[in-house]
């Protein structure tokens, strides 16, 4: 119903407007229509003038140009033919009564036939040598009917333009006041309730299901209210069940997920721990097995070998055979922890005597190679807290990178001095040298240089900084291509363990 109101109340202004504005387009149409006839006739009147004028002035020349005058009168008879034949047909057109529009069509067609005639005879008045006056006394008639009738299609097209004004000027008023009562009613049992509706099903979407919209307005919006209220009560219980059941199982997700993060920790944890464990003891075990063996092939190779060179080889493999069930031991407790830590035992110990054993183990077997290891500079005696053994060890790999990495007969030194608080362990060689951008990383497992020379998995730094880590020491490294590498190894001395010895 309010549909169909408003619906009219656009409708009918614009039914008016279209009907008045076909109404005054067809008047004025008539009345250019009009106009344009009218400037024919008087075209042609000026036309026949002329001629007449022409034709005394100039006789010899009108008689030579006659038939190009005639033609230029039939051509003005024609366009005003014209002009009066679309005249009828807008008449035809004119939303008019039957008897009107006969009547005018009749006056316009006896124009027309008096057009014919004042052709005719102007004609004949320019082919005679007399003068022909009956197409002056028509023209003139003519011109006096199309001027009364473009006045009258003027007047009635304001008029008309005039009445359809005050109609719709009316009937817009009249409309307007229909329009602003049914806002007035539509406010109240249209929109009023529309806005309800939709702030309704904004907080719903919002999620607020607790939010019931106001029965009011018309039956069919108090019905769409009511089942808008029942409906939102039946999906705030299900939120809310919805809601419980997320609860729970989040609440069992989390159990699970927690449960799953602990079993792929330990399982990450002890896979860790088996590849480390293969690859420090394949590391570790490698460098007193190969002292060990080079150790009794020197020893074999000495046909005549006394009992004190015998004894002396055997001592070393004996000692190097303990310090391996010792790595393996120190591998298996490591191997069964929950996390990988060494065993050490702290106590004062010699840096010198420790460093000395390590260097005398190393020394067979790199002279054998045609290369040596030197002490070069150390105190009598240099007392640190730590652990002497896990000093030889760390030792024992630096020594062994200078031997393994050197593409010729190696050549280490090493210095022992006290510096700022700390003793310092020198190993220097004269092997291939460090790519710089390898240093960073070669105290990371598993990373070896580019200038891949030797075996080794690439852990042997890295145990070497771990342990001296566990023992509160440091371990550098510089390198220069092709020139060789420095290793400083550095342990605090204790406060009051500041030994001083002779420079040997």
């Amino acid at each position: 119903m309010t549909l169909a109101f408003v619906m009219l109340t656009v409708a009918v202004p614009g039914v008016i407007a279209r009907h008045a504005l076909g109404v005054v387009r067809a008047q004025h149409a008539r009345s250019e229509a009009s106009s344009q006839s009218l400037s024919a006739f008087q075209r042609l009147a000026v036309l026949g003038y002329t001629l007449q004028q022409e034709r005394y002035v100039d006789p010899e020349g009108f008689a030579k140009d006659r038939l190009l005058y005639i033609d230029g009168v039939r051509s003005h008879v024609t366009n005003a033919e014209r002009y009066i034949n679309a005249e009828i047909r807008l008449i035809s057109e004119t939303p008019l009564d039957r008897r009107n529009r006969a009547k005018s069509i009749e006056e316009e067609v006896k124009q027309r036939a008096k057009l014919h005639v004042i052709g005719a005879n102007l004609e004949k008045s320019l082919m005679g040598d007399g003068r022909e006056t009956l197409w002056e006394d028509l023209v003139f008639e003519a011109i006096k009917v199309e001027e009364r009738e473009a006045k009258e299609y003027q007047r009635s097209s304001i008029e008309t333009f005039q009445s359809v004004s005050d109609t719709l000027f009316l009937t817009v008023s009249v409309v307007g006041i229909f329009g602003i009562l049914a806002l007035i009613w539509g406010q109240r049992q249209v929109i009023r309730p529309l806005g309800a509706l939709w702030r309704g099903t904004r907080e719903m979407a919002e999620g607020r299901y607790d939010r019931r919209v106001p029965v009011v307005g018309t039956t069919e919006f108090r019905t769409i209210a009511n089942s808008f209220n029942t409906m939102a009560a039946r999906v705030e219980e299900a939120a809310l069940s919805m809601q419980r059941t997320n609860e729970e199982l989040e609440r069992a997700v989390a159990r699970r997920t927690s449960e799953l993060a602990t079993t792929n920790r330990s399982l990450e944890r002890a896979n860790r721990l088996r590849r480390q464990f293969l690859a420090d003891a394949s590391h570790e075990l490698r460098t007193p097995l190969s002292i060990m063996r080079s150790e009794a092939e020197i020893t074999l190779r000495k046909a005549d070998a006394d009992m004190d060179e015998l004894r002396t080889g055997l001592d070393r493999v004996v000692r190097l055979s303990a310090l391996m069930a010792e790595m393996i031991e120190d591998m298996l407790q490591v191997a069964r922890a929950e996390e990988p830590m060494l065993q050490t035992v702290i106590a004062p110990f010699d840096v010198v005597a420790a460093t000395r054993t390590c260097i005398d183990d190393f020394h067979r077997v790199i002279e054998d190679d045609g290369g040596q290891i030197i002490l070069t500079e150390c105190p009598d005696a240099l007392i640190v807290e730590g652990d002497a053994v896990r000093l030889q060890q760390v030792i024992r790999i630096v020594v062994d990178n200078a031997v393994c990495y050197s593409s010729h007969a190696p050549h280490v030194e090493v210095a022992i001095r006290q510096e700022e608080g700390d003793a310092v362990i020198e190993v220097s060689d004269q092997g291939d040298g460090i790519p710089a951008e390898d240093i960073p990383h070669l105290f990371q497992r598993f990373r070896r240089g580019s200038r891949k020379v030797g075996s080794g998995q690439g852990l042997g730094l890295s145990i070497a900084r771990s342990i001296l880590e566990a023992l509160g020491g440091t371990i550098s490294l510089e390198s220069r291509l092709h020139e060789g590498t420095r290793v400083s190894i550095r342990l605090p001395l204790p406060p009051s363990g500041t030994a001083h010895g002779i420079i040997a």
